[in-house]
């Protein structure tokens, strides 16, 4: 008895698995949130006895002096107070290396080494995918990347914590940009929403929160992840194919042939081979696509400018939702979890409906989900300006903004992968992923705005994301189910006639009447 039947969706299940771990080892794009963590008060022992304090807005935990927040207390009411002023939710790498007492080290906080890496793996990785292939960059940036998080928590260095957290910056960028390339070409044109939405950051940000929560230091958690994120490699390594539709991109039949041979073994089904596309005589040879020739064709252009914008909107009103939105909750980990179980949980419910509602495409995700997120960071404004922060309904409301912003990076990422030619897919995502970069960039420094005039920041996102809503009604394109083998050229199928019998084409003889036309 088989636990998951013959046929295509058992692939498409391993597959949707094998990229929520990736999506795992890519989560560590947000643990310099646990690694810069400081509670808001500490305890100290002195001379004169054990004296709590404020820590100031510094970070820095070394005492200077400060009022005892536990003075004039005695027997129990003294104990209650030093338990109560000590605690801290995680020991970071902050409180450990007392990063922000040091001068220099303070101004270059482990995240950002951590991006300096992400952007350089972008700017390398995106076109050695193209060039290489999906799979042998994927392992390539894994195995980088998995060693360098465990170094990073093993030497009593900061310099040496700094240089493998860069190194696992670029294995991120690895996991982040060829990893989605590389499964969006193996899972089924039909379940490719479904990769973006069952399989999603929010999850791996509760998983990491979990790792978090039970370890509670941050060279365990470390370990930890490193060893959890194996199991990607292992099958990636062990068990999936190359891209058997990047390999036909570059004319290696024989190999892509053994690729959807694998495939076929994997689902349980009878492999039926695919002959080489016949030679047109007199036909003009296909142009190779490259990142810069992509400018030259108008259609392109305007899908590679779009694409831009989306991603820059995206990755700054995310991050900085994100980043402004610790005050959410007094819990640490009330809010990091909420955060993640809301957006995961909406998620999935979309992944649901993308299959039952053919109408919701990409482009009716990002123009729904960005204008709600408008009006409830609107909500927000204005309850701040009513002077409800704290209460229930802001943190709704807040939490509303967020996860509807959040929505947005998936048509971000699907419409990377079904605009743009095969030829430049991972390079173009690349180049999406570098504008994200550098938004996020913008965003950690926008975010100083909130101690100076809060409502400004989530201004900044309305303006943001009508500039979104609006470049999107009028240039995007509907690609929900497009045949991504043909995507971004001139034989691209209509949404309208790509459907699950695309993903059967690759392994049966049908696909011989696509390529003759």
């Amino acid at each position: 008895m088989h636990i998951i039947p013959p046929g295509l969706y058992r692939v498409d299940v391993l597959i949707l698995i094998s990229y929520q771990m990736c999506h795992f080892f890519s989560i560590q794009q947000l643990f310099p949130i646990f690694l810069n963590y400081t509670p808001k008060t500490a305890c100290i022992e002195t001379v004169q006895g054990k004296v709590c304090y404020d820590v100031p807005k510094s970070k820095c935990l070394q005492y200077n002096d400060f009022p005892n927040l536990c003075a004039n207390l005695t027997g129990t009411a003294l104990s209650d107070c030093h338990t109560e002023k000590s605690h801290s939710y995680y020991t970071s790498a902050a409180m450990e290396f007392e990063i922000y007492c040091k001068p220099g080290w303070k101004d270059f906080r482990p995240a950002f080494v951590q991006y300096v890496g992400v952007l350089i793996g972008n700017i390398i990785l995106g076109y050695v995918a193209d060039q290489m292939g999906r799979k042998k960059t994927f392992i390539l940036s894994m195995l980088i990347g998995i060693p360098s998080l465990s170094l990073s928590a093993t030497f009593n260095s900061i310099a040496a914590f700094y240089f493998f957290r860069a190194l696992t910056g670029i294995g991120i960028a690895g996991t982040m940009i060829v990893g989605w390339a590389y499964f969006s070409e193996l899972v089924s044109p039909h379940q490719r929403f479904k990769l973006r939405t069952f399989s999603n950051w929010a999850n791996a940000r509760i998983m990491l929160t979990l790792v978090a929560l039970f370890t509670g230091e941050w060279r365990l958690s470390s370990h930890v992840s490193a060893c959890i994120s194996l199991i990607t490699l292992s099958i990636v390594y062990f068990i999936l194919p190359e891209s058997h539709i990047w390999l036909r991109k570059k004319g290696r039949y024989a190999e892509a042939e053994e690729s959807r041979k694998r495939i076929a073994a994997l689902a349980g089904i009878e492999f039926v081979p695919m002959p080489e596309p016949e030679k047109v005589a007199n036909a003009e040879p296909e142009k190779t696509v490259n990142i810069c020739t992509v400018f030259a064709d108008p259609q392109l252009r305007k899908n590679i400018l779009i694409l831009w914008l989306m991603w820059f909107v995206t990755g700054m009103t995310a991050y900085l939702t994100d980043l402004c939105g610790g005050d959410m909750t007094k819990n640490f980990w009330v809010g990091q979890f909420l955060s993640g179980i809301l957006l995961s949980v909406v998620r999935i419910i979309m992944g649901f409906a993308d299959g039952y509602l053919p109408w919701m495409g990409r482009r009716f995700v990002l123009l729904c989900s960005q204008s709600l997120a408008i009006v409830f960071f609107g909500c927000v404004i204005a309850f701040l300006f009513a002077g409800e922060k704290g209460q229930w309904y802001y943190t709704a409301v807040y939490l509303a903004a967020f996860v509807f912003t959040s929505i947005v990076w998936e048509p971000c990422y699907l419409c990377a992968s079904e605009l743009m030619p095969t030829d430049v897919r991972a390079t173009s995502t690349a180049s999406c992923s570098i504008v994200g970069r550098f938004a996020n960039i913008g965003a950690s420094m926008l975010s100083g705005l909130k101690t100076v005039y809060e409502p400004g920041v989530h201004m900044i996102s309305i303006s943001l994301g009508l500039t979104n809503v609006v470049a999107a009604y009028f240039l995007l394109q509907e690609t929900k189910n497009c045949s991504l083998d043909k995507a971004g050229t001139a034989a691209a199928k209509s949404p309208e006639k790509a459907n699950e019998q695309e993903m059967k084409d690759l392994i049966n003889k049908d696909e011989e009447d696509v390529e003759k036309k």
